[in-house]
């Protein structure tokens, strides 16, 4: 895509926020659409305006982000913890893609090694 001043001037952060401002809710069919400017949703939208129901069924739309900051990606992962989220296999850590940072190094111990091992066989993990 060209740059245009805007792009160029602004940083595709902030453009990314500014659209994300737009939206108080974020179904999956939003934050799908959102694709790459979803690291411009701020702690408080992941948080508010997000439910946990929303939050599981966009999480493979979410894994694949880039750019997640740790705050980011630590509250996505703990919201979707708390809500009954299980990673019970590798396919479920898999799943998480990107967001894999926001395991906290207690949940990352309790995971089994044949878990792990079974992961990063995956193709969508190594990505």
């Amino acid at each position: 895509a060209p740059l245009t001043f805007f792009s160029v001037c602004v940083g595709p952060f902030q453009v990314a926020s500014s659209l994300v401002r737009k939206f108080e809710h974020f179904p999956p069919a939003i934050l799908r659409a959102l694709g790459q400017a979803a690291v411009g949703l701020s702690i408080s939208d992941i948080e508010n305006g997000i439910s946990d129901k929303d939050l599981e069924v966009s999480i493979p739309a979410l894994g694949e982000v880039r750019g997640w900051n740790a705050e980011q990606s630590s509250t996505i992962i703990n919201k979707l913890l708390r809500s009954g989220y299980q990673i019970l296999d590798g396919q479920s850590l898999a799943k998480l893609g990107s967001l894999v940072a926001g395991l906290n190094s207690s949940t990352l111990r309790s995971l089994s090694p044949e878990v792990i091992l079974e992961a990063i066989k995956l193709p969508e993990f190594v990505q």
